[in-house]
């Protein structure tokens, strides 16, 4: 899927998009407004002689940093915080504390960070700052050369003497390997640099506990209570409620589109089809009680874009029937009301309107619609011709509004469609329109519904497949484009119908997306306005 259709999915689903988001950021806010608030505060500790010494060696700052993280295992251990609960008074207990609580180090210096979250901002000041005095009591530089000292600096010399043994243990093993690897002489070397860096260690540590050094630890940076609370964050949560309700939207949108399984664009298609797409109608949108009048948008409305959309696909059809001209034109669809009869009669009328001689002939002896929308009588018609043969062809053919389209309606509906339109008589009443215009339109019924689609599809020379690109499902596409393939029928391509407005600016946005509303408005002037006197003129000259 290339960008272009991302873009085009995400516009098309825009207004879910907003509305998700705008639903999470309202949620979030809401949500953040009512939690109770928690502040945060943190008092900050170094641990080693390096406060003091204007040029600590590295020694003495990895016995430190060694000596940091001690502290802070100690920090939070429970004799520390019995302390901070009698010395605050805190109705608590050390489990509860301990779980408002923390103290780190950062990883490449001798820093810990004491930290303590409460609903009080006061009191979380206080609980930090308590538990750095805590931990300060445990450190030769409160206890000066006290027991308590020297047992901790001893515990690490314990600690680094253990190591030393057990890397020696280490060298030695590798050392009386007679072939060594390139691997191993690696891997001995790299425990020989460990075993200095051990010993180093080690001197060090005698050298505090021979020295009984002072300030090993102390605070920096007391503990003060903040000012705003570090949670809830009501407009972080609100933009980050924003955004992955924006996302969840946009991965909804994207799931629509794939379980979406009607035809709207030309690729879908030639995908599914392997047919072209000669024209794109977008939804029009007529009420009252002859509201059929109003899908003639071609002769109602000639100004406006769907118009242009019908005189687009005209042309499409003469540019596809140029190496074998088409004298009669099939019109169906796969399914009822995918639009094929309003298609039928829009287009005849643009053929009309560029000087061609058109004869427009209902043949869906089931349903037939021509009439309403062309506003004729039906009394005879198609089936009177092929029940008699004592009735003139030419007097059935009625005239209409536009100069160069004559209709002829089906007339009384038949019992047997389906023979009527197979046999011979059918064959010679096509022959005998086709010397009376330049151009039959054939207005068929569905393909899959009936034959009679079919039959007719062999007669002809050319044949368009009306989709209705809002609801009809490619499999029943499918199937009317394997009838028509069955029927041998030369199909010019298919007429992608009745797209929403919003598909039909994303895709075929020839002149925007709302234009047949505009025409209907008056917007394109008073041309436009539908006639309110209709008077049939015949225009087709009949020999």
């Amino acid at each position: 899927m290339d960008l272009r259709r991302q873009l085009t999915i995400v516009r098309a689903h825009w207004r879910l998009i907003v509305a998700c988001a705008l639903l999470a950021g309202v949620a979030a806010f809401a949500v953040s407004s009512i939690l109770p608030k928690s502040y945060h505060s943190e008092a900050t500790l170094i641990v080693g002689q390096g406060l003091t010494s204007t040029d600590p060696n590295y020694n003495e700052l990895l016995a430190s940093q060694q000596l940091t993280q001690t502290y802070v295992s100690v920090a939070t251990q429970r004799k520390q915080l019995e302390g901070v609960i009698a010395k605050l008074r805190l109705a608590t207990t050390p489990e509860d504390l301990a779980k408002t609580v923390n103290a780190q180090a950062a990883a490449t210096s001798t820093l810990i960070t004491i930290s303590a979250d409460d609903p009080d901002p006061q009191r979380a000041a206080a609980v930090a700052n308590a538990l750095a005095q805590a931990l300060l009591t445990v450190s030769p530089a409160i206890q000066g050369t006290g027991s308590a000292s020297e047992q901790f600096i001893q515990a690490q010399l314990q600690a680094t003497q253990s190591q030393i043994q057990q890397l020696q243990g280490q060298i030695s093993a590798l050392t009386a390997v007679a072939d060594r690897t390139p691997s191993q002489d690696q891997e001995l070397q790299a425990l020989n640099g460990q075993l200095g860096t051990a010993r180093s260690t080690y001197a060090t540590l005698l050298s505090a506990s021979s020295n009984n050094a002072a300030n090993l630890l102390s605070i920096i940076q007391p503990a003060v209570a903040p000012v705003d609370p570090a949670s809830p964050r009501p407009l972080l949560n609100t933009l980050l409620a924003l955004i992955v309700g924006a996302l969840i939207a946009i991965g909804v949108a994207f799931l629509l589109d794939y379980l979406d399984d009607s035809l709207k664009t030309s690729e879908a298609v030639e995908e599914t089809l392997g047919l072209p797409t000669l024209g794109a109608i977008v939804q029009m949108r007529a009420s009252g009680p002859r509201s059929e009048i109003y899908h003639l948008v071609a002769l109602l409305y000639p100004r406006s874009p769907v118009t242009e959309a019908y005189r687009t696909l005209r042309t499409n059809v003469e540019f596809a029937s140029v190496d074998a001209p088409v004298r009669t034109l099939l019109v169906t669809s796969s399914v009822p009301g995918e639009g094929k009869t309003t298609t039928a009669a829009n287009l005849a009328v643009t053929f009309a309107q560029a000087g061609r001689r058109v004869l427009l002939v209902d043949a869906d002896l089931r349903k037939p619609g021509l009439h309403r929308i062309l506003d004729l009588p039906n009394q005879h018609g198609l089936t009177t011709l092929l029940g008699t043969d004592q009735v003139g062809l030419e007097s059935l053919i009625q005239g209409t509004e536009q100069d160069g389209l004559a209709v002829l309606t089906t007339g009384p509906l038949p019992a047997n469609p389906a023979e009527l339109l197979a046999s011979q008589r059918m064959r010679a009443i096509l022959e005998h329109l086709t010397g009376l215009a330049d151009l039959v339109i054939i207005d068929s019924p569905p393909l899959q519904a009936v034959t009679d689609a079919a039959i007719l599809a062999a007669m002809v020379d050319g044949a368009l497949l009306v989709v209705d690109g809002s609801r009809t499902r490619r499999g029943a596409v499918q199937m009317g484009r394997e009838a028509l393939a069955k029927a041998d029928a030369h199909v010019l391509g298919v007429v992608l119908n009745r797209l929403s407005e919003r598909v039909y600016a994303d895709y075929y946005h020839y002149y925007g997306a709302s234009g047949y509303h505009e025409a209907q408005s008056g917007h394109d002037g008073a041309s436009d306005a539908p006639a309110t006197h209709r008077e049939p003129r015949p225009t087709l000259r009949v020999p």
